[in-house]
């Protein structure tokens, strides 16, 4: 779970939070991490792409893909037959 540590608020204090995919609601405490920034050293949050939406896209993108090349397909066969008659 991503955690700021020492966080200077009034007093010192570590904050343990959650982090879920706004798209699927997994869990994504295993893709964030905590830093402070460079220029204001304020605390910040990087998430990775959710690997389960990624997943899900791929998936989506291969079929799209494979539907393209069976149209692709069919447009050629009606092109061959045009022509031969």
């Amino acid at each position: 779970m991503p955690t700021f540590n020492d966080i200077e608020i009034t007093t010192r204090v570590d904050i343990d939070f959650e982090v879920y995919c706004g798209t699927c609601g997994a869990g994504l405490c295993s893709e964030s991490d905590t830093r402070l920034s460079r220029n204001r050293n304020y605390a910040q949050v990087t998430v990775n792409a959710c690997p389960n939406c990624i997943s899900k896209k791929d998936d989506r993108i291969d079929h799209l893909e494979y539907l393209l090349s069976e149209a692709n397909d069919e447009i050629e066969q009606l092109k061959t037959k045009l022509s031969s008659e």
